[in-house]
Protein backbone atom coordinates (compact mmCIF):
# COMPACT_ATOMS: atom_id res chain seq x y z
CA UNK A 1 0.00 0.00 0.00
CA UNK A 2 2.82 2.40 0.87
CA UNK A 3 4.51 1.71 -2.48
CA UNK A 4 1.30 2.47 -4.34
CA UNK A 5 0.87 5.81 -2.54
CA UNK A 6 4.53 6.68 -3.11
CA UNK A 7 4.28 5.79 -6.81
CA UNK A 8 1.11 7.89 -7.15
CA UNK A 9 2.83 10.85 -5.45
CA UNK A 10 5.87 10.58 -7.72
CA UNK A 11 3.60 10.37 -10.77
CA UNK A 12 1.63 13.47 -9.77
CA UNK A 13 4.79 15.48 -9.04
CA UNK A 14 6.42 14.46 -12.32
CA UNK A 15 3.21 15.26 -14.23
CA UNK A 16 3.14 18.76 -12.76
CA UNK A 17 6.73 19.36 -13.91
CA UNK A 18 6.16 18.52 -17.56
CA UNK A 19 4.24 20.13 -20.39
CA UNK A 20 1.15 18.62 -21.94
CA UNK A 21 1.25 19.50 -25.62
CA UNK A 22 -1.76 20.28 -27.74
CA UNK A 23 -4.52 20.29 -25.12
CA UNK A 24 -7.41 22.58 -25.92
CA UNK A 25 -6.09 23.73 -29.30
CA UNK A 26 -4.32 26.80 -27.94
CA UNK A 27 -1.59 28.35 -30.08
CA UNK A 28 0.90 28.21 -27.23
CA UNK A 29 4.01 26.17 -27.99
CA UNK A 30 3.27 23.99 -24.95
CA UNK A 31 -0.49 23.71 -25.39
CA UNK A 32 -2.65 24.53 -22.38
CA UNK A 33 -0.06 23.71 -19.71
CA UNK A 34 3.26 25.53 -20.08
CA UNK A 35 6.26 23.65 -18.67
CA UNK A 36 7.04 24.52 -15.10
CA UNK A 37 7.08 23.06 -11.63
CA UNK A 38 5.46 25.48 -9.20
CA UNK A 39 4.51 28.63 -11.12
CA UNK A 40 4.69 29.48 -14.80
CA UNK A 41 3.86 32.75 -16.51
CA UNK A 42 4.20 32.69 -20.30
CA UNK A 43 3.16 35.11 -23.00
CA UNK A 44 3.32 33.88 -26.57
CA UNK A 45 1.24 33.03 -29.57
CA UNK A 46 1.53 36.63 -30.75
CA UNK A 47 0.20 37.61 -34.16
CA UNK A 48 0.80 40.94 -35.88
CA UNK A 49 -2.05 41.58 -38.31
CA UNK A 50 -1.16 45.10 -39.49
CA UNK A 51 2.53 45.94 -39.40
CA UNK A 52 3.43 49.58 -38.85
CA UNK A 53 0.08 50.59 -37.32
CA UNK A 54 0.14 51.66 -33.66
CA UNK A 55 -2.71 50.29 -31.53
CA UNK A 56 -4.49 52.70 -29.18
CA UNK A 57 -6.86 50.29 -27.37
CA UNK A 58 -6.42 47.02 -25.52
CA UNK A 59 -9.00 44.38 -24.63
CA UNK A 60 -8.60 41.27 -22.53
CA UNK A 61 -10.69 38.09 -22.23
CA UNK A 62 -9.69 35.65 -19.50
CA UNK A 63 -10.73 32.25 -18.25
CA UNK A 64 -9.61 30.11 -15.32
CA UNK A 65 -9.19 26.39 -14.82
CA UNK A 66 -8.95 24.31 -11.67
CA UNK A 67 -7.83 20.71 -12.17
CA UNK A 68 -8.75 20.78 -15.87
CA UNK A 69 -12.26 22.24 -15.33
CA UNK A 70 -12.34 25.59 -17.11
CA UNK A 71 -14.60 28.62 -16.84
CA UNK A 72 -14.68 31.92 -18.67
CA UNK A 73 -14.57 33.18 -22.23
CA UNK A 74 -11.15 33.54 -23.87
CA UNK A 75 -12.31 34.22 -27.41
CA UNK A 76 -10.84 36.96 -29.56
CA UNK A 77 -14.29 38.44 -30.15
CA UNK A 78 -14.80 38.93 -26.40
CA UNK A 79 -11.37 40.54 -26.01
CA UNK A 80 -12.17 42.97 -28.84
CA UNK A 81 -15.58 43.76 -27.33
CA UNK A 82 -14.07 44.34 -23.86
CA UNK A 83 -11.58 46.84 -25.31
CA UNK A 84 -13.96 48.54 -27.72
CA UNK A 85 -11.79 47.49 -30.67
CA UNK A 86 -13.15 47.50 -34.22
CA UNK A 87 -9.85 47.20 -36.14
CA UNK A 88 -7.60 44.42 -34.82
CA UNK A 89 -3.82 44.94 -35.06
CA UNK A 90 -2.12 42.58 -32.58
CA UNK A 91 -3.16 39.41 -30.70
CA UNK A 92 -1.35 37.75 -27.77
CA UNK A 93 -2.15 34.86 -25.43
CA UNK A 94 -1.02 34.73 -21.82
CA UNK A 95 -1.03 31.62 -19.63
CA UNK A 96 -0.31 31.54 -15.90
CA UNK A 97 -0.31 28.21 -14.10
CA UNK A 98 0.32 26.91 -10.61
CA UNK A 99 1.51 23.29 -10.38
CA UNK A 100 0.83 22.70 -14.07
CA UNK A 101 -2.75 21.48 -14.18
CA UNK A 102 -3.95 22.39 -10.67
CA UNK A 103 -4.85 26.08 -11.25
CA UNK A 104 -4.32 28.47 -14.11
CA UNK A 105 -5.48 31.50 -16.01
CA UNK A 106 -5.63 31.77 -19.80
CA UNK A 107 -6.04 35.24 -21.35
CA UNK A 108 -6.42 36.49 -24.91
CA UNK A 109 -5.16 40.05 -25.32
CA UNK A 110 -6.27 42.07 -28.35
CA UNK A 111 -4.77 45.42 -29.34
CA UNK A 112 -6.16 47.68 -32.00
CA UNK A 113 -8.14 50.81 -32.80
Amino acid sequence: MKRRILAMGIFIISLSMTACAGVGGYTQPAGLFPAGALFTDSVSGSQMLKNGVTPTKEGKACGNYIVMIGTGDTTLETAMKNGGITELIFVTQSIKSVLGFVYGEVCTIARGN
